[in-house]
This record gives C-alpha cells, sequence and structure tokens, in this order.
C-alpha cells in the first residue's frame, strides 16, 4: 500500500515548480504528470471532433443500417 500511495502523489514543490513552468511557456492547460503535451492536444482535438457531432439531429449514418 505504501508503495502505490508513493507513487499516486506528486511532492507539492515539483508540482508548484512544474506549474510554474507551464505558465512561463504560456501553456493554456498544464498538467505536470503528463509526460508528452502533444496528449493534450490529442485530447482537445479529439474533444472538438466529438463535440461537433453533439448538434445533429439526426443519427449518425453508421446507426441507419
Amino acid at each position: 500500500m505504501s508503495a502505490l500511495v508513493a507513487m499516486s502523489w506528486m511532492e507539492v514543490d515539483e508540482l508548484v515548480d512544474a506549474a510554474l513552468v507551464g505558465f512561463d511557456r504560456r501553456e493554456l492547460v498544464t498538467i505536470p504528470p503528463v509526460p508528452e503535451a502533444a496528449a493534450w492536444d490529442a485530447f482537445e482535438q479529439a474533444r472538438g471532433d466529438l463535440a461537433q457531432g453533439f448538434s445533429n439531429s439526426k443519427p449518425a449514418t453508421r446507426y441507419l443500417t
């Protein structure tokens, strides 16, 4: 259990330091434990793609067969 706890929590000073670096880089969103910024970019792209379909008034074509 203690190994899980040690892996699950970031030290406050590390978190703050990383957040400040993200702020200095003018990142819109800073998630210190995520190793690649591209992961956030991919998430945002997917979210935008999904959101476009939310306003459709008809089911997607794949549900019509």
